[in-house]
């Protein structure tokens, strides 16, 4: 069992302390993009490589419907080859202007005309796989209000149920009134929430597979034939904008919004989500989103040495031991980073339950590096300098 003692002033917390902040030299991506909101996070660490306005509420338009995978897959991810039936209430229809003059008084999930759709028809039985493909590579809003309605009941209740879901994964700036983006003035996310949301969803594998696929093959229902849906991330699609590490996730669109990005992207030993809000181009969020993406991966790993190999000044006065037991390293403590990702971190001593005699090169301990949310960056055993007996008083007491 080992005990944690959290390194309070000593030489190798002090020197952690000094080296964070003078050594570590971060140096962030120099780089503009065209969106008014941008990201690049790290998925696996949630470090932050670069930020542009990434706290800013804007209307993030189509990729909303990351969220309503996420949150869908969360609550009935083992329910993608169900049935389900759709109803007419999830397929209402208003146009944008009659919205507008209502001053979007009408039930903010309504579609509207000539929004992006798979062509549902009422009474249509889908499976809930099918109806996750439609919503995430040919963003079919539609598609969207069946998944909702049947997760939640009713398609407010998903909602409600959904932004309280994003808010337990820490998006502090977002609101959602519908599942599938469609504008309404008070639904808005960030960058960063965006980016919170697209981390957590990319560990499911069924999610991955929807966002990284080109096209998908509807199975013919009840009311259609089978139909080819076509991917919109011109990331992963042979073209012009083709990224051969992207592997995924969603474009969006409105006239408010303008477009709007998520793209995930793996190299090496990480994955990089970027987020781009509102921007004027549609071509510039594929163009924004590689740069971001290479200007990351071109970034060669740096090397720090924390402690050299040899004695330590950390020793376990223990109450049985007739001497200190002190300690050594057999290697280097390196920490690995990328420049752009400084590591926000902290020193942890862990002392193993001790029991008699000690004997020389045995592991008493470890050191490690852990980042503020628990994630061990960096370990090594804390190793016994020498043999160190029990006192006499501890050995005779252990028999009674």
């Amino acid at each position: 069992m080992l005990k944690k003692c959290l390194l309070s002033p000593s030489y190798f917390s002090l020197f952690l302390f000094i080296w964070l902040s003078s050594s570590l030299f971060a140096e962030p991506l120099n780089l503009t993009v065209n969106a008014e909101s941008a990201i690049l996070m790290n998925a696996d660490t949630g470090a932050i490589l670069y930020q542009k306005n990434a706290h800013k509420p804007l209307h993030p338009a189509s990729i909303t419907k990351v969220a309503t995978a996420a949150y869908a897959l969360h609550a009935a991810g083992d329910r993608l080859d169900k049935t389900i039936t759709a109803d007419q209430e999830a397929l209402v229809s208003i146009a944008e202007d009659v919205k507008r003059r209502s001053n979007y008084s009408q039930p903010a999930y309504w579609l509207v005309p000539g929004g992006s759709h798979i062509g549902i028809k009422k009474g249509e039985q889908l499976k809930m796989r099918d109806l996750l493909m439609g919503m995430l590579i040919a963003s079919g809003n539609d598609a969207s209000n069946v998944i909702a309605q049947d997760i939640g009941g009713t398609i407010p209740q998903f909602v409600e149920n959904m932004n309280n879901y994003i808010k337990s994964l820490g998006c502090k700036k977002t609101t959602f009134y519908n599942p599938h983006g469609l504008h309404h003035p008070k639904h808005v996310s960030t960058a960063y929430d965006m980016a919170l949301i697209t981390r957590e969803v990319l560990k499911q594998p069924s999610f991955c597979e929807a966002v990284s696929s080109i096209r998908y093959t509807r199975p013919k229902t009840n009311k259609q034939e089978s139909t080819v849906l076509v991917q919109t991330n011109k990331l992963i699609k042979p073209g012009k904008h083709f990224y051969t590490k992207a592997i995924g996730v969603k474009t969006g669109y409105t006239s408010q919004a303008q477009n709007t990005f998520v793209a995930a992207a793996t190299h090496e030993d990480r994955t990089l989500i970027a987020v781009l809000l509102k921007s004027k181009e549609r071509e510039d969020i594929f163009k924004d989103a590689t740069k971001l993406f290479e200007a990351a991966f071109n970034q060669p790993k740096v090397q720090r040495t924390l402690l050299k190999a040899g004695p330590q000044k950390y020793a376990l006065e223990h109450q049985g031991a007739a001497n200190p037991i002190k300690t050594y390293i057999s290697e280097d403590f390196v920490l690995e980073y990328y420049p752009a990702e400084e590591p926000n971190v902290k020193g942890l001593l862990y002392w193993d339950a001790i029991t008699f005699p000690v004997v020389k090169d045995q592991q008493v301990g470890e050191l490690r590096v852990q980042t503020d949310a628990g994630l061990t960056l960096r370990s090594v055993p804390l190793l016994a300098q020498e043999q160190v007996k029990s006192t006499w008083g501890y050995w005779l007491k252990s028999f009674f």
